[in-house]
């Protein structure tokens, strides 16, 4: 690693300040699944950040300062792209809607409809606010960059250096991903006889299928204690067509009862199994979104996935031979013991040292296989972030390092998976020497005791012990594998006793207050002492909040952090857990703490940074809940000037839009102003003025003119508010909250 390039590339990005503000962890500070605990500018930085210390000789860049304010935006420009900067002497071709850095470049290249506008390549003037050759709509925001040249590049040979690093030693206990938890214990009963009581019959089919256990191996039994008495009769006696008569309807009946209790388990395993599914989607659609930042999608995947599957498929098989094998064992310890009772005597040396074999076996193994469940989860995690990163992987050529980093993430599940295995060998060879010794007593007794036993009792002694060699063996290991399998149900009944986010961001202490049909008819929103952390455990990202947004009043919101702004719409619609708020939020009068969150949110809209698109039809995506007309919908399309697209696609409003909408522009999925041109920023700025003028507005921008217009402007500076008034009295060009 270059220490020196790695710090002047972290100060170039301007992320010093960040790895000031994630305080003792630095830049050892664990990024959650897509970057949750990171906001979008902080991303963008990071991305670029990446790029700059890979040192390539051509530079692409795909408007990498669209998610940064305005002074970041030209600190990183002067810092990492302009003509005197980190990148000096590199090819850079920079694709970008702020035109206002256009005049830096060596040359402009406009394109139109996917082709190169040729009358547009020019050598840009410098130091003139537009280019003559250039749309007068497309370079509207020179007055920004004028007050933004008045400001001083970093100096990125300051002595005075911050130790960013932590020794690798040290935990990062800020982190808001957690550890997934392991339990030491032995599977609880409970989650076993969840597992067997789902179905409709409840206790009662758990009884019953013990009772088809049952008879089934008596019936088993008895065929083969019949064929034993019938061999044993004189010639005359064996001829009769009764003994016949009842083995084959002993045999009839074993066959029958067996078809039907294989049936069943499979029947109570499968209500068992959707069960557990539907209690642990449920449990994860309905739970606070805390948990999705905490932990990555890969071990969610793998829970759903693979523990659902071992549910589904190896759990019920394990059990049907544990069981079956278990009864087996016993009926043939019984036949033993009647046709040769000395035998029953070794048992007693040999059956509670099987037990305690198998004690210890199951108290490693069951760790074991939890081990072994837990590192299945990195892989997924990689594969999923892997697929997400795909192009950035290409694009930095190391698919090499993402293909050694997947083999180490498979060693290490293999190594728990082949320890396990070795376990499983290690317990089945004891087995095998004890079930071995019980055989050959058993002949060595057949053989003494030959004067007082009956020689087909004696055979029929001999054969069950020998069948008992492997069925003990058997019974044993699918019993330890069922129990195994079981801490795949431990894992999901986790997931399904998550506590549901109506439940987690409620004021449990209070009654839920039903506000009148018009609420809330003024929209005046009120901060009182309040403080939000993500959990607990964490530093504040908002503090000691106080302020008050009146009626129908247009609020932008600016942050040099780039946290607290997001934060701030997530306290509005309760996306926080209660436990790690202080102070309350009211909206007209009426604390949202006390309200449900339907009634909430329902009342509440956002207009997101990062555009979801569903994959499914356009007007699904615009009316999920068809509760509009088709000819509503087209005039929510016109008004931000869609309808266009509409008319020249066949399918109209059902046009397909693949998933996250690759199909679409970036301006036509966003509905915000972080990547969009100045043009459809005005229009939407436009949109929002005439359709929402009778709204409370919040409006959290990067681009310093979109919020210019709005009534006041409130900043904050690492969860704190520094300036909340009208934008008059403070210079928007600074951008700095410092200033």
């Amino acid at each position: 690693m270059n220490e020196e390039r790695y710090k002047n590339v972290i100060k170039a990005c301007c992320l010093d300040i960040d790895l000031q503000y994630f305080s003792e962890v630095g830049d050892l500070l664990m990024i959650g699944d897509k970057g949750v605990n990171l906001s979008e500018e902080q991303k963008a930085r990071i991305s670029l950040a990446r790029a700059l210390y890979a040192d390539a000789d051509l530079y692409l860049l795909d408007d990498p300062l669209a998610a940064v304010d305005s002074k970041v935006a030209k600190n990183i420009f002067d810092q990492c792209i302009g003509p005197r900067s980190f990148l000096r002497g590199k090819t850079r071709i920079l694709v970008t809607h702020q035109t206002h850095f256009l005049i830096e470049a060596d040359q402009i290249i406009l394109v139109r409809n996917g082709h190169i506008d040729e009358l547009h390549i020019e050598q840009p003037v410098k130091n003139e606010s537009s280019n003559n050759t250039l749309e007068t709509d497309s370079l509207n925001d020179t007055s920004e960059t004028d007050s933004l040249n008045d400001t001083s590049e970093t100096d990125l040979s300051n002595d005075n250096e911050t130790d960013w690093t932590l020794d690798i030693a040290r935990t990062d206990i800020k982190s808001i991903v957690k550890s997934e938890t392991t339990i030491d214990d032995a599977i609880k009963w409970s989650v076993c006889l969840q597992l067997f009581t789902a179905s409709p019959l409840r206790r009662f089919g758990f009884f019953l299928m013990i009772i088809f256990m049952v008879g089934s191996e008596v019936l088993y039994d008895f065929t083969n204690s019949w064929l034993s008495l019938w061999s044993g009769k004189d010639d005359s006696e064996q001829r009769s067509s009764f003994y016949a008569y009842i083995y084959l309807g002993a045999i009839v009946a074993t066959l029958i009862i067996a078809l039907i209790r294989t049936g069943y388990i499979f029947y109570i395993i499968s209500c068992g199994s959707t069960y557990f599914h539907n209690r642990m989607l449920k449990g994860i659609l309905y739970t606070s979104l805390r948990f999705f930042e905490s932990n990555p999608s890969g071990r969610i995947l793998n829970r759903a996935s693979k523990d659902q599957q071992v549910l589904d498929e190896s759990l019920p098989l394990a059990l049907i031979d544990t069981m079956q094998y278990l009864l087996m064992t016993l009926g043939s310890i019984i036949i033993i013991g009647m046709t040769n009772p000395w035998v029953l005597l070794i048992l007693i040396p040999l059956v509670p040292r099987i037990l305690c074999l198998r004690r210890f076996y199951m108290r490693s193994s069951r760790q074991l296989k939890r081990l072994e469940s837990m590192a299945r989860s990195p892989i997924h995690a990689l594969f999923s972030s892997s697929l997400d990163g795909l192009t950035s992987i290409r694009a930095f050529d190391v698919q090499g390092d993402f293909l050694n980093m997947f083999m180490e993430r498979i060693d290490t599940n293999a190594r728990a998976y082949f320890i396990l295995f070795a376990t499983t060998r290690w317990f089945s060879l004891r087995l095998d020497f004890i079930t071995s010794l019980l055989t050959l007593i058993t002949a060595m007794l057949a053989v003494a005791l030959s004067d007082r036993i009956n020689p087909s009792a004696a055979a029929v002694s001999i054969s069950y012990c020998i069948t008992l060699t492997g069925l003990f063996q058997w019974a044993m290991r699918q019993s330890t594998e069922a129990e195994n399998f079981m801490t795949s149900a431990e894992r999901i009944h986790e997931y399904g006793q998550l506590v549901p986010e109506s439940h987690q961001n409620s004021n449990k202490s209070s009654v839920l207050i039903q506000p009148a049909d018009d609420w809330p008819s003024h929209g005046i929103i009120e901060f009182k002492d309040y403080t939000f952390r993500y959990r607990p455990e964490l530093d504040p990202v908002l503090k000691n909040l106080n302020l008050r947004i009146e009626s129908k009043e247009k609020v932008g919101v600016i942050d040099w952090t780039g946290v607290g702004k997001s934060s701030l719409l997530q306290t509005l619609f309760r996306l926080t857990d209660q436990s790690a708020i202080n102070g309350t939020i009211l909206i007209d009068g009426i604390d949202i703490g006390h309200l449900s969150l339907d009634h909430l949110r329902s009342h509440l809209s956002v207009i997101p940074q990062v555009p979801i698109l569903f994959c499914d039809t356009l007007r699904y995506n615009i009316d999920p809940f068809e509760q509009f007309s088709d000819e509503e919908c087209l005039k929510a399309l016109e008004a931000v000037q869609l309808k266009q697209l509409v008319r020249n696609h066949p399918d109209g409003l059902h046009l397909l839009v693949t998933e996250s909408g690759t199909n679409l522009s970036a301006d036509e999925r966003q509905l915000a102003t972080a990547n969009v041109d100045y043009a459809t920023d005005r229009m939407i700025q436009e949109v929002i003025a005439d359709k929402f003028r009778d709204r409370t507005i919040l409006t959290i921008a990067h681009r310093l003119n979109t919020i210019a217009n709005s009534d006041r402007i409130l900043m904050l500076h690492q969860g704190e508010v520094v300036y909340f008034d009208v934008p008059n009295n403070i210079d928007l060009s600074q951008g700095d909250t410092q200033n």
